[in-house]
């Protein structure tokens, strides 16, 4: 462990091992959505504009920490798809928003619900009643962590 790391060894060894397990999951949750015709940065686009209604194209590339002329790719693509839609600012017409269309918002309900079929039926099938209440303790706890 590195020494300029103020924290213990115990709690360094839990860290990377839930770096890994969590890491694993995305992976598998990602696979799960099946083929879709949008990227991985494509679908996190998606994601962010549902969350957040709409957004200029420079809080998007900052949001994926990318450069703005990478995010017009992104965003063009996604036009082109007819699941996003550009929305000129009423006072500063430099300005152009985005936000997801009906048929965009479909789409990602659609990746959503593929993931959560998969993830479902694995904690279903997988685990059983006293880990499922363990594991509704430790999403709390991830929650937590999420949030800090």
């Amino acid at each position: 462990m590195d020494p300029a790391i103020d924290i213990n060894e115990t709690d360094f060894d839990l860290s990377v091992k839930l770096y890994n397990v969590l890491g694993k999951i995305l992976r598998k949750l990602r696979k799960q959505a099946g083929k879709q015709p949008y990227s991985t940065t494509e679908q996190a686009t998606m994601a962010l504009l549902d969350s957040n209604g709409q957004m200029l194209p420079s809080e998007l590339a900052e949001a994926h920490h990318i450069s703005a002329q990478g995010i017009s790719q992104i965003v063009n693509r996604l036009f082109d798809q007819e699941v996003i839609d550009k929305h000129p600012d009423q006072t500063d017409k430099r300005k152009v928003y985005l936000s997801l269309t009906k048929k965009g918002q479909q789409a990602l309900l659609n990746i959503r619900i593929s993931r959560s079929k998969w993830l479902a039926g694995t904690v279903s099938d997988q685990l059983s009643p006293k880990e499922k209440n363990i594991l509704k303790e430790a999403v709390e706890i991830l929650g937590r962590l999420a949030e800090n």
